[in-house]
C-alpha cells in the first residue's frame, strides 16, 4: 500500500503511478491510501484496478485536530491489517510520520518511506521525529543524492538506512506536427508561435512568479513568444494563480500568458514547447525537468542543488540564479536568440536522460530493493 496525502497531478503522484504500473503484477498487488483527500486523479488509479482508500487527517495544529489525527492513525492501522499489507510505502514527511506509526501498530513487516524533497523548512522538533522514525523504517529511499545528503545531515540518520533511486520516466512517441498545431489552435496561437512552457502545481516554492515577470519584461522584444503554464492550485496554498495573473496584467501581457490547467497529456505537450523553464526555489528531484530532457526540449532551470545534480552542473541545461528575475530574463534572451546552441544542448541532454532516468531502470531498482527486504523477512 502506498500512503500519501492525496492523488492530484503532482510529480509524486506520477512517480507512484509509474511504480504501480510497472512492477511485476505476478508478485505485487497495490492499493493506495490518501490521508487527506482523494484528489483529482484517484479515479485514474481505480480504473487501472488499484483500490484507493481515503481517510480524514487534518493539517491544522489545534488540539482537536491532533486528537482527531490520533484516531485516524488507528483507522489506518485497521486498514493495513484488513488489507493484509506486507509492504507499506509512504512518501514525503507529513504523510510518513502518521503512516509509519500506523504500520507499527498493524505490524506491517516492511516499511518504506521515499523522500521527494530536502525539506529545508523543517525545524529541530521535526528533525528529531524523523530520526526516531528511522528506527521503525526498513529503508529510506531518496530521489536524489541531494535529498539523501540533506536528510542525513539534518536528521542524523545512519547511511545504511538510505538508498538513492532516481525517478524514471516512460518514453513517449513524439508529437506530430499536426498535434503541435492543434495545441496552438486550442490556445488561439498562430502556427509559427514559439512557446515557453512550465509544468508544476501553482506554488510559491515553484518560483512561477519569477518566470512570469522575466517573460513579461521580454515580451515586447519577442512578439512571437508566449508562455504556457500547466498545473493546478492546491487548497493549502490558495491565491498563487491570481498573483501570477496580476503580474501579467501589470505588464500588459495577459493575452500572452496561458494557464492551461491540469492535463493528462503533459508528455505530449512538452514536444510543443520550444523551451522549458523550471524556476523552483526548492525541489528534491524535478520530474518535469527530466521529462523535458527525455523529450529533447531545451531547458532553463534554477541553480538549486537538485537541478545542478540532474543537469551535471549545467551541462544539460542553462542555469540561472534562483529567485533572480533579471538573471532568468537574460538566460531567456540567450535561449531565444541562440536556438541552434540550445538545440544541441537538448540533444545531449536527451541522450543522457534516456540512459539515466528511464522508468525501466527505476522499476528494476525498486523491485530489487523490495525483493531483498521481503526475502530477509521470509516473505518471498
Amino acid at each position: 500500500m502506498h500512503v500519501f496525502k492525496f492523488l492530484h497531478d503532482g510529480g509524486t503522484e506520477r512517480y507512484i503511478h509509474t511504480l504501480i504500473a510497472g512492477m511485476n503484477p505476478a508478485i505485487y498487488s497495490f492499493s493506495i491510501c490518501c490521508l487527506n483527500e482523494r484528489g483529482t486523479k484517484a479515479e485514474r488509479f481505480e480504473r487501472e484496478n488499484c483500490p484507493v482508500h481515503t481517510l480524514g487527517f487534518r493539517r491544522q495544529g489545534s488540539l482537536f485536530s491532533m486528537v482527531h489525527n490520533v484516531m485516524e492513525i488507528f483507522r489506518l492501522a485497521r486498514l493495513l491489517k484488513a488489507c493484509e499489507i506486507d509492504v507499506m510505502h509512504t512518501h514525503d514527511n507529513y504523510s510518513a510520520v502518521y503512516a509509519r506509526i500506523a504500520a507499527v501498530i498493524a505490524r506491517v513487516p516492511v516499511v518504506y518511506v521515499t523522500y521527494h524533497s530536502d525539506f529545508q523548512w523543517l525545524g529541530a522538533v521535526h528533525r528529531r521525529v524523523n530520526q526516531i522514525m528511522a528506527a521503525i523504517t526498513t529503508r529510506i529511499f531518496a530521489v536524489s543524492s541531494t535529498v539523501k545528503n540533506s536528510s542525513r545531515k539534518a536528521d542524523r540518520i545512519p547511511d545504511s538506512k538510505y538508498r538513492v533511486i532516481y525517478n524514471g520516466v516512460t518514453l513517449e512517441p513524439r508529437t506530430s506536427e499536426q498535434q503541435r498545431q492543434q495545441y496552438r489552435r486550442e490556445w488561439n496561437l498562430a502556427d509559427e508561435a514559439r512557446i515557453i512552457g512550465n509544468i508544476g502545481m501553482f506554488s510559491r516554492l515553484k518560483g512561477q512568479a519569477v518566470l512570469v515577470q522575466s517573460f513579461a519584461e521580454l515580451a515586447r522584444e519577442f512578439p512571437d513568444v508566449h508562455l504556457v503554464i500547466v498545473g493546478s492550485e492546491r487548497e493549502l496554498e490558495p491565491g498563487v494563480k491570481q498573483e501570477l495573473e496580476s503580474i501579467a496584467a501589470t505588464y500588459d501581457v495577459s493575452d500572452r500568458v496561458i494557464f492551461a490547467g491540469s492535463r493528462d497529456d503533459v508528455r505530449m505537450l512538452l514536444y510543443s514547447f520550444e523551451l522549458f523553464v523550471m524556476p523552483s526555489r526548492v525541489e528534491g528531484f524535478g520530474l518535469a525537468l527530466v521529462e523535458a530532457m527525455v523529450s529533447g526540449v531545451p531547458a532553463i532551470v534554477s541553480d538549486i542543488p537538485a537541478f545542478k545534480e540532474l543537469t551535471e552542473e549545467g551541462t544539460y541545461a542553462l542555469l540561472f540564479e534562483s529567485g533572480d528575475s533579471g538573471d532568468l530574463r537574460e538566460k531567456l534572451r540567450f535561449a531565444l536568440t541562440h536556438e541552434d546552441e540550445m538545440a544541441e544542448c537538448a540533444r545531449r541532454a536527451e541522450t543522457h536522460a534516456r540512459s539515466r532516468f528511464s522508468a525501466e531502470r527505476m522499476i528494476k531498482e525498486y523491485e530489487d530493493a523490495y525483493a531483498g527486504d521481503l526475502r530477509e523477512k521470509g516473505l518471498l
